[in-house]
């Protein structure tokens, strides 16, 4: 930090954290990231949340500095970005001033409700939230520059909304309303990162950092730039302590902020924003997939949001590798983040498959609930157990399935009969709970629970069956 003016500037200190090709971690500023980027393998925070984000910011740059990606093969043929394509970063050098005096980066100088500056971190507790496994205590816990300046790149795409005090203004969403499942290509280097995110826009428009302050989308047409880092808080940074304090974020010992201004910004949602990284399942009324909230009992659904998420990248993108960002919430409380590397391959299977798991899935709990009616259970209880049993064990089966949906898309139908064998074992274990005994009524009933799991040859079958007309042969 330039101790001289108490300034913290983004395009010259080291704050992004990088995995260099050579397997070194560093941090550099935005100009090194960008000019080095064929030399960095990824993106090295390590929450999924601050890879999107800032993997969206300096995509963000890209197209404020160069606009639309130039010919097909003209960048391919190097491994980084020529530097002179960021001229206006230079020229717009005190847009990214994190402290001091003047502009703001991300903040709004007019912001005024003392908060804790943890409050832009989502997994550290603040206020009255449990502690978990890490312990922080409101404004003498802090954060360092560099975490807070990924906690303001948070705000466009993961805000919740809730309410923010007694005498406040609810909080409000950012510009994707409730946060959904982010989307991302993601090779191999920073560099072809970029370039498969980097696609021609007709709408690029200003980016929000240009202006101090919160702007507000007036148009149905969201202009890219704007869309990307609209900001959902108004924030502005205190100034940091004196003294060396160990930051709560990343552990450095540095000088942290404890506190900032922290408040609303009204309403942001815009149906109209078409987000490049989000997965629209439908237009009218249109519809995203939302990461699912672990901690509600009986309502785990990862099965949900896969078949239809995959489905959709299999149908309109092109084979390549993506990361994959959920953020579950709760309201206003941030429950959980989870991501996925997911590769689709070059021959892949077509969707069939993928809601043929989704339609099998559902069904256990029919299936279970009828093997579970003789143990003379009124129907209200069957459903109960049946329900309870399935959600007991599907994160861990979902979990497994999900992170091999690239064998599987390739695979056919022998891989999805292995993924729905990863159902066994813990059924095996639901049928010892469920009907334990050494009568021959219980071993056989525990036989057939053990044996439930989705039957993905059964379309065939189904097929066949529908073949015949009503009413059977004459």
């Amino acid at each position: 930090m330039n101790e001289k003016r108490g300034n913290y500037n983004l395009l010259e200190e080291r704050w992004i954290p990088v995995l260099m090709t050579d397997g070194r971690f560093c941090r550099l500023g935005i100009k090194d990231a960008l000019t080095q980027a064929g030399r960095i393998r990824q993106i090295a925070a390590s929450n999924p949340m601050d890879r999107v984000a800032i993997l969206r910011f300096l995509l963000a740059l890209l197209y404020w500095c160069r606009g639309n990606p130039p010919q097909e093969g003209s960048v391919t043929s190097v491994d980084s970005f020529p530097a002179d394509w960021f001229s206006k970063l230079d020229d717009n050098k005190d847009c990214f001033n994190l402290l001091g005096d003047g502009k703001r980066f991300y903040q709004d100088c007019t912001a005024q409700r003392p908060q804790a500056v943890t409050q832009l971190i989502q997994e550290i507790p603040a206020g009255n939230n449990f502690w978990h496994f890490r312990h922080s205590t409101d404004k003498r816990s802090g954060l360092c520059p560099a975490c807070c300046a990924m906690g303001l790149l948070r705000l466009p795409l993961f805000s919740v909304s809730g309410l923010s005090g007694p005498k406040e203004p609810n909080l409000m969403a950012g510009i994707n309303g409730v946060p959904p499942v982010y989307v991302v290509p993601w090779e191999k280097s920073l560099f072809s990162t970029l370039l498969a995110n980097w696609a021609t826009c007709t709408n690029i428009g200003e980016p929000s950092w240009i202006q101090p302050g919160i702007g507000q989308i007036q148009n149905n047409d969201v202009p890219l730039l704007a869309g990307l880092t609209l900001l959902s808080r108004r924030v502005l940074l205190h100034d940091p302590v004196k003294e060396s304090v160990t930051c709560i974020g990343c552990g450095e010992k540095t000088a942290v902020i404890l506190t900032c201004e922290f408040q609303t910004a009204g309403k942001q949602e815009n149906d109209k924003w078409n987000d490049p990284h989000v997965v629209y399942l439908d237009r009218k009324p249109r519809k995203t997939l939302r990461g699912a909230d672990l901690t509600s009992a009986g309502k785990f659904r990862m099965d949900r949001p896969w078949p239809d998420l995959l489905a959709r990248i299999v149908e309109t993108r092109k084979p390549v590798s993506l990361l994959i960002v959920g953020f579950a919430t709760n309201k206003a409380k941030n429950v959980d983040v989870w991501e996925r590397l997911v590769t689709v391959p070059q021959n892949h299977s077509n969707s069939t498959s993928l809601y043929q798991w989704q339609d099998k899935s559902r069904g256990l709990e029919d299936w279970l609930r009828e093997i579970v009616r003789g143990r003379r259970k009124t129907r209200k209880d069957d459903a109960r157990i049946a329900v309870s049993a399935i959600a007991a064990i599907r994160p861990h089966v979902e979990g497994r399935v999900s992170s091999k949906v690239g064998e599987l898309l390739a695979g056919g139908d022998d891989a999805w009969e292995r993924a729905a064998r990863e159902y066994r074992p813990m059924m095996c274990a639901i049928a010892s709970s469920l009907s334990p005994g050494f009568t021959t009524a219980a071993v056989e009933r525990r036989q057939q629970i053990a044996s439930v799991m989705p039957n993905m040859r059964q379309k065939q079958i189904q097929l066949k069956k529908n073949s015949r007309k009503k009413g059977g042969d004459k």
